[in-house]
């Protein structure tokens, strides 16, 4: 059963455990999509020891964790590769689960009692290899325990594999471009099965035991519940590698208990004392369900309910069976720092989605994989990315009274566009009502909040003025800079909104920002406060230094003059930006605009006095039929004489 949640696991069928952790599926999408492989992963048992507490009780001690290999196909079937990369997606799922193996048997079940099973087994070898004399009382007990065991249902595991396939559908000009296939495909599967490795042990060789005599008997840590063991092992010797679980204890060495490995207080009481009297598994559940412990420090309660109140702890359901968490300060140290992890993965999802940047389609690595959409559509051969705007959300600063109304009156009667729930059972919600956006949170058990509320509209920015227009406007340009910016919406064929807009600068270290906005109306800044900003989450496209003695007003004169098309768009915002860039620079700009060739802006046009053109069209972009041919052949000229010269060398 543990080997099949492992696969299980792995394949992205359950929440994680932990906050954070991704499957073997989610590594290979970000990492490897399209590669082909397959692997096998089983558990092991990573250290072995048998402790003694101060009564001198044997108390067996284990750390295990998760093994991978990529496999390949030979001859001989499945083997195990050469070298299997540190960043390959089994390897990155199998060190994620070592790491927080302590947290996942404490929350799941199934782990709980295969290391339940690993100490049974270290005990076993220790009282085998050290030669223990043992009351035949111990002997009596297991073999009731046996005979009132029902036989198993299922006496054989089966081999266990899981794949997952990843499919790509090409269309080109409307039709499939493998029309036998209809696309490429690649296959990722993992292989498992179970292998304990106990038959090494010679366990039932018990008589060997009873003959040795090793002094004054040491009593075994009791227990609240039932013992946690199989009703038999029929395991032969076969050369295949396990697969599934190893709990092969060849490599430790066992004939002796480890006395200083730790201070452990007394582990065993008379038959009339009080622990021995108290049932510990229902006392901790009762209090887990009143959610206090008394005597028990406030940060130790915390603890507690971040490990076993959360939907991804199952053991609450064993009832009376129920054993509380190993008081070791060892192990609890290493329980609270990935619990610690924990809040810091929870902090940052706040971080995230209070940021106006967080897209829905894709909420980012700190969200569960599974709120990504696996179907992606690519062009050219690439996915195109979700830009949300930076500018079309302001947030909103709210007082005790609008939050309550919020929460009270208005978002119960929402319906909310965005709702996605966490594998600590936390639901993000987005709720749109007008051109407010409300962002809130709801905690396990708990009341939702309000995270953060924005604002939703176009980009504003203030003009700062601090001279006279009249001045202003005498100014001589120095430099042209045009910028490009996402914007919020996508359009239908599923490439990014952008706006461009020009930034100008004057001798008098004046600055000047002009776009062609989406409202269809010219704007034209001075001083914009919030221009670094708006610059530094931009892209620059190009800029050039103005020519010779062009002003603001010579600037403004011929903007006044463009006639602009009708509606408003990325397209006409531009054009508009090419069209002004082109009349401050007179050059040309290199580039994907609609081609890739050079295009010069004509040095003057009869159209308008002044040499100023009448419409944003051919003329304003410099497709001048006669300039360009006269550029062809010089252009063709200069590469002959440069390939006689060379042929002359």
């Amino acid at each position: 059963q543990a080997d099949y949640f492992l696969k299980e696991l792995a394949l992205g069928e359950y929440d994680m455990p932990v906050l954070g952790m991704l499957s073997v599926f989610d590594w290979s999408e970000m990492k490897e999509r399209n590669k082909a492989w397959a692997g096998r992963e089983w558990f092991v048992v990573r250290k072995a020891e048998v402790r003694t507490a101060e009564d001198n009780t044997l108390i067996p001690h284990v750390r295990m964790g998760v093994e991978a290999r990529e496999q390949v196909v030979t001859k001989k079937g499945m083997e195990d590769a050469p070298v299997t990369l540190p960043n390959h997606p089994l390897k990155k799922f199998a060190d994620a689960f070592t790491k927080n193996f302590d947290l996942i048997a404490e929350r799941k079940s199934v782990v709980f009692h295969l290391r339940e099973l690993a100490k049974a087994s270290v005990m076993a070898k220790y009282l085998v290899d050290s030669k223990a004399r043992l009351d035949p009382a111990w002997y009596k007990l297991a073999d009731e325990i046996v005979q009132s065991t029902p036989p198993e249902q299922y006496p054989e595991i089966p081999q266990l594999w899981n794949m997952r396939g990843n499919s790509r559908i090409q269309l080109k000009n409307g039709k499939l471009v493998d029309i036998i296939t209809g696309g490429q495909s690649s296959l990722q599967a993992i292989y498992g099965g179970v292998e304990f490795g106990l038959d090494r042990f010679e366990l039932a060789q018990r008589h060997a035991m009873q003959s040795q005599a090793r002094g004054p008997g040491m009593p075994l840590a009791q227990s609240s519940r039932p013992l946690f063991m199989p009703q038999r092992f029929q395991l032969g010797q076969r050369g295949e590698m396990p697969q599934g679980v190893d709990l092969n204890l060849d490599k430790f060495n066992l004939s002796t208990e480890e006395r200083f490995a730790g201070r452990l207080p007394p582990c065993s009481a008379d038959a009339g004392s009080l622990p021995h009297r108290t049932a510990l598994g229902k006392a901790f559940l009762q209090s887990l369900q009143e959610k206090s412990w008394p005597g028990v420090k406030a940060a130790d309660e915390k603890l507690l309910l971040n490990v076993f109140a959360v939907p991804q702890c199952d053991r609450v359901e064993e009832g009376d069976a129920f054993i509380p968490p190993d008081p070791n300060m060892e192990y609890v140290t290493q329980v609270r720092h990935i619990v610690g992890e924990e809040e810091s993965m929870r902090t940052r999802r706040r971080m995230r989605f209070a940021d106006k940047s967080f897209s829905v389609s894709n909420p980012g690595p700190e969200f569960p994989r599974s709120w990504t959409s696996g179907f992606q559509l690519e062009l050219d051969g690439k996915v195109p990315v979700s830009a949300p705007t930076k500018f079309g959300l302001s947030k909103i600063e709210i007082d005790d009274s609008m939050r309550k109304n919020l929460l009270e009156d208005v978002l119960p009667s929402a319906a909310s566009e965005f709702e996605k729930t966490a594998e600590d059972g936390a639901i993000y919600r987005i709720y749109k009502i007008g051109s407010v956006e409300v962002r809130t949170i709801q905690e396990t058990d708990g009341p939702e909040t309000i995270c953060v509320v924005f604002s939703s509209g176009a980009a504003s920015w203030e003009a700062n003025s601090a001279k006279p227009d009249d001045r202003i406007e005498k100014e001589k340009l120095s430099k042209c800079k045009m910028y490009v910016e996402a914007v919020e919406h996508e359009a239908s064929n599923g490439r990014v909104g952008c706006n461009f807009y020009l930034v100008l600068e004057t001798h008098g270290k004046t600055t000047l920002m002009t776009e062609l906005p989406r409202g269809g109306e010219v704007s034209w800044l001075q001083n914009p406060r919030s221009l670094e900003d708006r610059n530094s989450l931009a892209k620059l496209l190009f800029q050039a230094d103005c020519k010779d003695g062009i002003t603001v007003e010579d600037v403004k004169k011929f903007q006044q003059s463009l006639v602009l098309p009708a509606g408003s768009g990325a397209h006409h915002s531009k054009q508009y930006a090419k069209a002004i860039f082109k009349y401050v620079t007179a050059r040309g700009l290199r580039g994907k605009w609609g081609g890739n060739r050079k295009r010069h802006a004509p040095t003057s046009t009869s159209s308008q006095p002044n040499g100023i053109p009448g419409r944003l069209g051919l003329a304003a972009m410099g497709h001048s039929s006669d300039f360009l041919n006269v550029m062809w052949l010089a252009r063709s000229a200069q590469s002959k004489t440069g390939m006689a010269g060379r042929g002359n060398l």
